[in-house]
């Protein structure tokens, strides 16, 4: 049996998300308490003899969180039971929830006196969720189809085995730091392809920009700083039990510099066992390209 919790901040796309995994043939709950979770996965295991619910998915929010030991009591269930689980945790700034919820017209769950002191005591109350997380996604620029897709690849590469989840992500400065990186890098300093006409349009995924920004040997000296730092941090995270690191790689547009640093450094954290790492490239995604 597969498991994975579906949870996060009050307008940032869970709904969309539960929705994609009940199209890949997850059987979803959705607002389920914790402190009833756990007996009802024990139910369905317990007569799933023949099998025909093997994938499930939990929508939970902070109206099932009745007390901060529901929390820690599912999950003591879950281990227990021996169910392979994967913690998905969305979030989004809190400028995009405040108009996702001025647009439905929607009443958020937590009932503070403004809609912003909702937001801030939901996002304080839901933090210890979110440091035990596998994966955290920031829907703030996403649309619902690329939630889906993103929810898609978690799915379909479902792992609990891993001991940390790393995210690289090249993104450009002019366009903003992303707000959900642990670790952020800058790569301006080393010579810009963007100025040689014959590579402007290209990036950093083909071969002729990427050997270009790699061969300088101030490139190899930044590059070898910011993997030593990184891999030294990797053990650390491990024997803390974060679970997502999410590594930001920037230059000035995110097409160049920045997808080749991201692109070299995916390939030696393979040097580590029991990592999954993804790589996406936040301004093509965007549309910046």
């Amino acid at each position: 049996m597969e498991l994975i919790i579906l949870t996060g901040l009050s307008g940032s796309g869970k709904s969309t998300a539960l929705k994609t995994l009940e199209d890949l043939d997850f059987f979803t709950m959705d607002n389920i308490p914790f402190r009833f979770a756990g007996s009802i996965l024990a139910d369905l295991k317990k007569s799933n003899s023949n099998k025909k619910i093997n994938r499930i998915a939990l929508g939970l929010d902070i109206r099932t969180i009745i007390n901060n030991d529901d929390f820690k009591t599912f999950f003591s269930q879950v281990e227990a039971l021996s169910i392979k689980y994967k913690i998905i945790f969305l979030e989004s700034s809190i400028q995009c929830i405040l108009n996702r919820f001025n647009l439905t017209r929607r009443k958020h769950p937590l009932a503070k006196d403004t809609l912003l002191q909702s937001i801030e005591s939901e996002m304080t109350l839901m933090d210890s969720i979110k440091n035990n997380a596998h994966m955290i996604i920031d829907t703030t620029f996403l649309s619902a189809k690329e939630l889906s897709r993103k929810i898609e690849e978690e799915a379909n590469n479902f792992s609990h085995t891993n001991l940390i989840n790393i995210h690289i992500q090249s993104f450009g400065f002019k366009h903003g730091v992303p707000i959900d990186s642990d670790l952020v890098f800058d790569v301006r300093t080393v010579p810009n392809p963007y100025y040689l006409p014959q590579l402007r349009e290209k990036t950093g995924l083909e071969a002729e920009v990427y050997n270009y920004v790699m061969g300088f040997s101030q490139s190899i000296e930044l590059y070898n700083k910011i993997k030593d730092l990184i891999f030294f941090m990797i053990p650390g995270y491990i024997a803390d039990e974060k679970r997502h690191v999410t590594i930001g790689i920037g230059c000035s547009g995110g097409k160049h510099r920045s997808v080749s640093f991201t692109r070299k450094l995916a390939a030696d954290l393979k040097e580590f066992k029991d990592l999954n790492v993804r790589v996406t490239h936040r301004e093509f995604e965007r549309g910046n390209w």
